[in-house]
């Protein structure tokens, strides 16, 4: 198993850097069954002095180097996403740790694999009960005509025509005789200027 742990810059003698993605260099050893070391080499990181994704860049070069294990007391979520994709094996061991004695627990199995833990599953929240409760239900009223205002116009004329006529006739005729005499109408005596009275003699 081919194993990669950052260190401060040295080999086999060194111990275990506190970072991993800023680690100054990694030492690569390939380890048989019963721990021994078949091979073993430092190289540097290349990422340690990245402005920026420096986990992602670091695990990249260990998977060109062909890492099946990494062990490190620490990774960013970056390079945990980055290395559980690749599917390599990741231990953590505390900060400080020779690098031997670290091999050691790991081949030796006194140390278990990391496993990223499950988020929680979200709870959809539930209302609270009501404290003065349960209240009537509120009575449906009756829709009401909706009104609206508006200019109007109209006209109107009235014309009406009455025309009443009567025509009445009367006629009758009545003859007496008598004498047909003028009265004067100041003195009230018979007035003599007529013919009448000149016809009898009263003139």
């Amino acid at each position: 198993m081919r194993i990669a742990i950052p260190t401060n810059g040295g080999g086999r003698n060194d111990t275990v850097a506190p970072v991993f993605a800023r680690a100054p260099a990694f030492y690569i050893a390939d380890v048989d069954e019963n721990g021994n070391m078949i091979s073993e080499k430092v190289i540097q990181n290349t990422g340690a002095m990245a402005g920026g994704g420096a986990g992602p860049m670091a695990v990249q070069t260990l998977i060109n180097e062909g890492v099946e294990a990494i062990i490190a007391p620490q990774v960013g979520p970056n390079a945990l996403g980055t290395i559980q994709a690749a599917g390599i094996k990741l231990y953590q061991v505390a900060a400080g740790t020779p690098v031997e004695e670290a091999i050691k627990a790991v081949v030796s199995g006194s140390i278990g694999q990391f496993t990223a833990p499950v988020p929680p599953t979200p709870t959809t929240p539930t209302a609270p009960a009501p404290a003065y409760g349960p209240y009537p239900a509120t009575p449906a009223y009756p829709a009401y005509p909706a009104y609206g205002y508006g200019p109007g116009w109209g006209w109107g004329r009235g014309g009406g025509w009455g025309r009443g006529r009567g025509f009445g006739r009367g006629m009758g005729g009545g003859r007496g005789w008598g004498a047909r005499l003028g009265y004067c109408p100041w003195t009230g005596m018979p007035n003599r200027r007529n013919w009448f009275a000149r016809f009898f003699g009263w003139w």
